[in-house]
C-alpha cells in the first residue's frame, strides 16, 4: 500500500478490502472460483527475483497470456484491497500543437485548414505527470471550442466562404 499513488490511500478513496482473496471475491460479487483461480495463475507466473519499484527491475511473470515485464510480485499478503476502475487511453499528452481556437498547427505554427484538436490529442497541457479527471476537462474545453470552430467553417463554406 505504500507504493499507491494518493489518491488510493485516502480515507475515502472507493475501494474494497478484505483480509483473504475469497473474502474479497465474494464482496466483489464476482465469479470466486475463476477469480481465484486467476489469482493463483498469476502468482505462480512471478518469477524470483529483486523488486526495486525505482526502476525496471525485470522482476517479471512467465506463462501468462499478457506478461509483467516488471516489478511483479505475488499477491498474497493481506489485507486485499480492489478499487473500481474503467479502461482509458491516456499517456498521448504531448500530442499535436493547437492553437487557443483549437486548430491544429502544421510544423511551421500556422493552422491547418478544418482540423482541431482536444483532449488528450493536445500537447503542451501537461509534465511529467497530470492530474487526475484533468483529460476529461481538457477534452470538454477544448472539444467545445473546437467544434465551434469547426461549426463556423462548415456554415461558412455553406454559404459558399472559402
Amino acid at each position: 500500500e505504500p507504493l499507491l499513488r494518493s489518491e488510493y490511500r485516502h480515507e475515502r478513496a472507493a475501494k474494497l478490502s478484505a483480509d483473504s482473496p475469497e473474502e474479497l471475491a465474494k464482496k466483489m460479487d464476482i465469479d470466486r472460483p475463476q477469480f481465484l483461480a486467476t489469482l493463483a495463475k498469476y502468482n505462480r507466473a512471478v518469477q524470483p527475483g529483486t523488486f526495486n519499484p525505482a526502476t525496471k527491475d525485470g522482476k517479471c511473470t512467465r506463462g501468462l497470456d499478457v506478461e509483467k515485464s516488471n516489478w511483479a510480485l505475488p499477491l498474497c499478503i493481506p489485507p486485499y484491497f480492489a478499487f473500481p476502475i474503467v479502461c482509458g487511453i491516456t499517456f498521448t499528452f504531448g500530442g499535436v500543437r493547437a492553437n487557443a481556437s483549437a486548430q491544429v498547427l502544421n510544423e511551421n505554427g500556422a493552422p491547418i485548414s478544418g482540423l482541431f484538436a482536444a483532449g488528450e490529442m493536445l500537447g503542451g497541457i501537461f509534465g511529467e505527470n497530470y492530474p487526475g479527471g484533468s483529460g476529461l476537462m481538457s477534452g470538454a474545453v477544448f472539444g467545445r471550442i473546437a467544434g465551434e470552430n469547426a461549426a463556423k467553417i462548415a456554415i461558412r463554406r455553406r454559404r459558399g466562404g472559402y
